[in-house]
């Protein structure tokens, strides 16, 4: 696997965001390593990253998390989890990079747009999106955008949001990854990239909750989407050009 210095710039850039915001690691490392990598290899190699560096933010999320909102959200992804597995499986590669480059520019473009109103959350509504996130981490590690999309409709405060969503995700990510080892998706080929970038990713998640910590925003929109936008239109552009 080649280009380990672009990897690792962007895995630190990714990680700082997810510290900071609590999401956005997994649709930023994948719309940059879709250069670089295979899907069925950096889908797996960012869940584990992802998965690792987010211990160290359970405690202090455990303590805002909404627990009810996270179970409602829980239950739809672990019926979504398996269904985005098969699609890792059967998709051909360049069709899947180019559906997550379409996937993260839309739901990144649709979070740019100030929402005034609030929505009710309402558990079926909620377990929808579950399955949604959970079938997007499972097969391209980006279930992070579509609970943002939803939960920015709603009046929770951006800590609430910030903490459920880190356990959410390492919630999700934790049973992608059983599910993929399984299925003989992660084996001992990427451990050595798994390893590599893991000092990268911890560094950066520990900047960026220092960052949080001393600076809390009211929103994440405005820190996390032109890198989003940006990666995502290269990565398109780019992998609608191999897959013609």
């Amino acid at each position: 696997m080649p280009h380990f210095e672009i990897a690792i710039l962007l895995i630190f850039m990714a990680a700082v965001i997810r510290g900071y915001t609590g999401f956005g690691f997994a649709a930023i490392a994948i719309s940059g390593l879709s250069f670089i990598w295979p899907a069925k290899v950096s889908v797996p190699v960012i869940l584990l990253l992802d998965l690792i560096c987010s211990i160290g933010l359970l405690r202090k999320a455990w303590c805002f998390a909404d627990m009810d909102l996270l179970k409602q959200l829980s239950m739809g992804a672990f019926v979504g989890i398996p269904c985005g597995l098969l699609i890792l499986t059967h998709l051909p590669d360049s069709i899947l990079k180019l559906s997550v480059s379409v996937s993260v520019l839309a739901m990144s473009c649709w979070l740019l747009k100030p929402h005034y109103q609030h929505l009710t959350p309402h558990k079926w509504l909620t377990r929808e999106i579950g399955m949604i996130s959970g079938g997007f981490t499972a097969a391209a590690s980006i279930g992070g955008l579509p609970v943002v999309c939803y939960l920015l409709l709603t009046s929770y405060a951006a800590q609430v949001q910030r903490a459920t969503l880190v356990l959410f995700l390492s919630a999700t990510d934790f049973a992608s990854v059983i599910l993929m080892m399984m299925n003989q998706f992660i084996d001992a080929s990427l451990l050595a990239p798994t390893l590599i970038l893991l000092g990268p990713a911890f560094i950066g998640v520990m900047l960026g909750q220092w960052l949080f910590h001393r600076h809390t925003p009211k929103s994440f929109r405005h820190i996390a989407l032109p890198v989003l936008i940006s990666l995502s239109l290269l990565s398109l552009y780019f992998n609608f050009h191999i897959a013609r």
